[in-house]
């Protein structure tokens, strides 16, 4: 617990979870809170559909 899953929006060109595996919540840095693409989905994110998964140590 107290880690998160975290995955690049390019498959072929991140470094991610899927590399480094789960990442420990004091290092994220940054949240996201805005959708750029595509063009029809532009606009703030709402809360996330995961909240209910996140534990804190």
């Amino acid at each position: 617990m107290g880690h998160v899953w975290l995955e690049g929006d390019n498959l072929r060109n991140s470094t991610d979870s899927r590399c480094y595996g789960p990442v420990p919540y004091g290092l994220i840095k940054g949240r996201i809170c805005l959708k750029l693409w595509p063009p029809t989905d532009f606009g703030f994110l709402r809360a996330s559909p995961n909240s209910h998964r996140i534990w804190n140590d």
